[in-house]
């Protein structure tokens, strides 16, 4: 359904900041662990049925997340992930790269669950992205999480919006279910697919002005050379 987006709405971690999934192999590499030996969690061969269940709205992620730290001391790793990961310089170029594009031409907010979680208290106030967006909404802050209702009506109103009138991204189905429940066209960010959900959004929110096929002449398309061009642009910036 096509509809007048004014909004955008952004998660964060796993669309913004990878997942602590994809930097495992690089701590293994930092505590002498074998390639390997940590679990994969939704990467991993055979999927995780646990992860699986947060997808669904079955088990609460910060539940998720404890469980798995148990399952990384049982295979070597004795720190706490947020103790270990420094997310300065992590940030995904190419979504980088879209914020500030569509920042352009949207009003955008952040929505996110567990930022300060990763983060610490009051991480917006020095952020570096901090001017791309007109709202930061974090349910450490207003005390109700994704995918209760108020927390999407309440970020709708901190941009000065009806709910229908915003396009909300998230990594986890039922987030972008719980948008949609309250009007928002609802976006989902495919983590094994970061490029190709960028791509994916680019062509919603973005398309080349001008009547006439997608093709870029140069045997591509228009929103994947728009997310090559994202991708260098993101890069030369951070």
């Amino acid at each position: 359904m096509n509809r007048t987006i004014v909004g955008v709405i952004w998660d964060m971690g796993g669309i913004l900041h990878p997942t602590p999934f994809e930097l495992l192999a690089e701590i293994e590499a930092a505590h002498g662990l074998a390639p390997g030996s940590l679990p994969r969690g939704p990467f991993a061969p055979g999927g995780d049925p646990e992860y699986d269940a947060v997808r669904r709205g079955e088990l609460e992620e910060p539940e998720y997340y404890r469980r798995f730290g148990a399952r990384l001391r049982a295979a070597g790793l004795a720190a706490d992930l947020r103790s270990i990961i420094d997310w300065t310089g992590r940030d995904r170029p190419e979504v980088v790269a879209a914020m500030r594009r569509l920042g352009r031409r949207y009003r955008q907010a952040i929505l996110t669950n567990d930022a300060s979680h990763w983060l610490g208290p009051g991480w917006h106030a020095t952020w570096w992205l901090r001017d791309a967006f007109a709202a930061i909404v974090d349910s450490a802050e207003v005390g109700v999480r994704k995918p209760a209702p108020a927390i999407y009506r309440r970020c709708a109103e901190a941009l000065g919006l009806p709910p229908e009138a915003c396009l909300f991204i998230d990594d986890l189905p039922v987030n972008v279910a719980g948008a949609s429940a309250v009007g928002m066209e609802g976006f989902w960010f495919d983590i094994a697919d970061p490029r190709g959900s960028i791509r994916r959004l680019l062509d919603r929110l973005d398309p080349p002005a001008g009547p006439g096929p997608w093709a870029d002449g140069e045997g591509g398309t228009v929103p994947g050379r728009i997310a090559a061009e994202a991708i260098e642009e993101g890069g030369r910036e951070r």
